[in-house]
């Protein structure tokens, strides 16, 4: 729905999809020195979530 300004306002799931990329992204920062495996599969599901999340939520239909 657009506002006044002719921008969107952004849902739940946007907001959920760049938390989680945003967590993926940090993750990957702590498993890239210490080599954690573990830390390295939960970057990339924390990616691919935040990406499944953001194509369901439309996010890019949110854009300027």
């Amino acid at each position: 729905m657009a506002r006044a300004g002719g921008h969107h306002r952004a849902n739940t799931g946007s907001w959920l999809a760049v938390m989680m990329i945003i967590l993926g992204f940090a993750l990957g920062c702590f498993a890239l020195p210490t080599g954690s495996l573990v830390l390295w599969v939960l970057t990339g599901v924390a990616i691919v979530v935040g990406g499944v999340i953001g194509l369901a939520s439309r996010i890019m239909e949110q854009a300027y």
